[in-house]
Formats: C-alpha cells, sequence, structure tokens
C-alpha cells in the first residue's frame, strides 16, 4: 500500500509533537519531514516532495512570515502538493484568503478540529475538499446566509435558482472530480462545464471550490430536511 507522504511545518515543537503523535497510528499516512522554519520549508518540499502539506498560517520569528506569500511560495515550488492550512486564527476572511492563495483546505488548531487531521489528509491526498463542521458554519455566515433553526426561514434566506445541469455539475464537483472529469462523464464540452460552473457558483455567492461545496451541502441537507 503506497503511503501518504505528509510534511509539517509549524513553529511550535509542541504542534509538530502533537501532529505526530495523532498519525502515528494511522498506517496508511508517513510523515516525510517536520520543520520549524519557512527557509528550511520551501528546501523540504524540493527535496523531500510530499503528496500533503500540513501548515501552520504564521511562523512569528520568520521574516516571510505573511501566511498568503507562503502559500504562494509554496505552491511555486511544490504546485503537485496539497496545501492543509493549520491555524488558531479561523476568521471567514483568513479561510477564504488561504483559498484563493492556493490552500486546499483549512483546520483551526482547537481539538475538535484537530481530531480529524488524519480524514481530512486524506481527503486531501484523494482530490477533495475537507472543511470542519465548525469552519463551515463560518464560511456559511460569511456568505450572508441564515442559519438559523426555523427550516422555512433558512429556506427563504438560501440563494436557489440552479438549473439541473449546474446542480449535477456542482455536485460532482464537490465530489472531487475535475472540471475534464465532468465534461467526460456527462459528455458535454469542458467549455460548458466550465460555464455551468461559474454561473453555478455566481447564483451561490461563492468564490472557490471549497465555498462551493459548503454551499451545496448546506443547500441539501436543508432539502431533505
Amino acid at each position: 500500500m503506497k503511503k501518504i507522504a505528509v510534511g509539517v511545518a509549524d513553529d511550535h515543537p509542541i504542534v509538530v509533537l502533537g501532529v505526530l503523535h495523532l498519525l502515528q497510528s494511522s498506517p496508511d499516512i508517513e510523515v516525510v519531514f517536520t520543520t520549524e522554519r519557512i527557509e528550511d520549508l520551501l528546501r523540504l518540499l524540493v527535496e523531500a516532495p510530499v503528496d500533503v502539506l500540513l501548515c501552520d498560517y504564521e511562523f512569528r520569528d520568520d521574516p516571510q512570515a505573511d501566511g498568503l506569500r507562503l502559500l504562494e511560495s509554496a505552491r511555486r515550488v511544490a504546485p503537485d502538493t496539497r496545501i492543509i492550512v493549520f491555524s488558531s486564527h479561523v476568521s471567514p476572511y483568513l479561510i477564504s484568503s488561504a483559498m484563493e492563495a492556493g490552500a486546499s483546505g483549512f483546520i483551526g488548531k482547537k481539538y475538535s478540529d484537530f481530531a480529524n487531521l488524519a480524514y481530512a489528509i486524506r481527503s486531501f491526498a484523494h482530490k477533495k475538499f475537507f472543511l470542519p463542521n465548525s469552519l463551515q458554519q463560518r464560511l456559511w455566515y460569511k456568505n450572508g446566509f441564515s442559519m438559523r433553526e426555523d427550516a422555512s426561514d433558512q429556506r427563504c434566506a438560501r440563494p436557489g435558482g440552479l438549473s439541473d445541469k449546474e446542480t449535477t455539475v456542482a455536485r460532482l464537483i464537490c465530489e472531487g472530480l475535475s472540471l475534464a472529469d465532468i465534461a467526460h462523464q456527462l459528455r458535454r464540452s469542458p467549455k460548458t462545464i466550465s460555464n455551468q460552473k461559474n454561473a453555478a457558483m455566481k447564483k451561490l455567492g461563492v468564490r472557490n471550490d471549497v465555498e462551493l461545496c459548503v454551499a451545496m451541502r448546506e443547500i441539501f441537507s436543508l432539502t431533505d430536511a
């Protein structure tokens, strides 16, 4: 069985130890390297390529500590590596900004999110998206959709108007399929699939695949309620 190669970058040694302890019981995951410095991280990504990088957003004592610049640098030297941002700061703005800068997902450092780490790594390694429920809620609030207990109010507040084709495309994207895969499966042109994806994202008021999947999950959980 091919193991999922993982790199861990965090400037808090206790966090690194916690990650190693949590992952040691996962036989399909191998931590290839750990580092506490951005400079070493960018070198290691080239010398010891990994499938998934778990990376803190802030490195306090490093001159390149800006998280968005770090993501861009990591994506440049290791374009095939899936990056999970791991941070104690989980504002909707930070999550969305990280996604736009090239992160594949975002996990908070509180235990309830941290406990899902192995599952998240497996999801990212298979090119799927993962956000803990608590962070999905934050993004949903950011996009201005009601999360009130009254289901009828939720249905009124949520965006709608997706066509059947737009819904199908959005759902397949959330299952981890690429636009080319969806085009082949549905026997449509890649341009048509891209247009339908863009139309769905515009109607839902989302800006990237992760937010699209959060919105779709919420819509259909309400529909099924």
